[in-house]
């Protein structure tokens, strides 16, 4: 197929961690499957998975639930326009079910179906994109020693991702730290599985997170 040469400026969205990121760029009008590979890389997205297998990607117009865009037809026949917006998105091969995490403003994370590994660091950094104000709060009380995410570990405290089962887990590998499902403490190297409307607790005492399925699990 022979690729036009016109230029398209478009707006640019993708998540790092679940937090969204965004960038305006120029790019030829050309088939997603030539702009894809290019774009992963300049956004610093992981082209291959821990087993060394390739992630497949794909371009949505104007919203996360957006069409997705035909891989080999160029880009303004499938109505992309300058101006228009696009978002870079893993291409979900095993469930529509989406993981969201509460922070403690009340605001909602969406989870990457790789997973993500919570530490207070990555939390504070979430709560700073969705909340700028609460994170500042939460600054102001971790100086006093008043703050719950002084129990959350800045090395890595948990992992939340996908089982093979389709659905969502909690998995720890830390015995000096408390990881809680419902209150019940998870032993390290045990996955706990979650269920729409389970809390996930980091600490003794800790940080209390809400958690929110949507979707099915693949059965």
């Amino acid at each position: 197929m022979r690729q036009r040469q016109d230029m398209l400026t478009v707006t640019l969205h993708w998540l790092v961690g679940g937090a969204e990121q965004t960038t305006t760029i120029v790019c030829e009008d050309s088939p997603p499957a030539q702009l894809i590979p290019l774009l992963v890389h300049g956004c610093g997205l992981p082209a291959q998975d821990e087993q060394g297998r390739l992630i497949p990607y794909t371009l949505r117009l104007a919203a996360p639930a957006g069409r997705p865009l035909h891989p080999a037809e160029i880009a303004s026949t499938q109505g992309v326009r300058s101006g228009s917006h696009l978002w870079l998105m893993e291409r979900d091969l095993a469930t529509p079910q989406r993981c969201l995490l509460g922070l403690s403003d009340g605001s909602e994370l969406a989870l990457p179906h790789r997973g993500v590994v919570l530490t207070r660091g990555w939390l504070l950094q979430a709560l700073a994109l969705l909340n700028p104000e609460a994170h500042r709060r939460e600054l102001v009380l971790l100086e006093q020693r008043t703050s719950r995410y002084r129990y959350v570990s800045n090395r890595p405290h948990c992992h939340v991702g996908l089982a093979a089962d389709g659905g969502w887990a909690v998995t720890t590998e830390r015995s000096d730290v408390v990881t809680l499902l419902n209150g019940v403490p998870l032993a390290a190297g045990r996955p706990g599985l979650r269920q729409d409307g389970d809390h996930l607790t980091l600490g003794e005492n800790g940080l209390c997170l809400p958690v929110t399925l949507i979707g099915e699990r693949l059965a």
